[in-house]
């Protein structure tokens, strides 16, 4: 596992969370049951490949986690998008396997992207 893709992909990921959160923000004067708008194709494809980078260096059980995460994403949902890269986060953060790959200042760093995704 190499940690300094997994910091490099997550960074522009949560980035690109904000921005569709902020276009979700602006449709508040849309009527109460619209869907929300799918992000453009190129932000997407952006959004896949950080995904698929991430999964490179994630136990296959984790997977699933960032799979959901791109189809939330692509579906418009920037806030489930990001539950589900919370919940990869902390096990990066929480589980043995992961914690003890990670040096102190990559923890300090994943424990910053994880307030970040919590702003979401």
């Amino acid at each position: 596992m190499d940690e300094k893709t997994i910091l490099a992909e997550l960074g522009p990921a949560i980035n690109k969370l904000r921005t569709l959160a902020l276009v979700a923000l602006d449709m508040e004067d849309a009527h109460p049951m619209a869907l929300p708008e799918p992000p453009e194709p190129d932000n997407v494809a952006a959004y896949e490949r950080h995904m698929k980078a991430i999964a490179q260096q994630v136990n296959p059980r984790h997977r699933a986690l960032l799979d959901a995460s791109l189809r939330d994403y692509k579906c418009g949902f920037p806030d489930r998008a990001g539950n589900y890269l919370r919940e990869l986060v902390t096990r990066c953060i929480e589980d043995p396997e992961y914690a003890s790959a990670f040096s102190p200042a990559a923890q300090s760093q994943l424990k910053s992207r994880l307030a970040d995704l919590q702003e979401l």
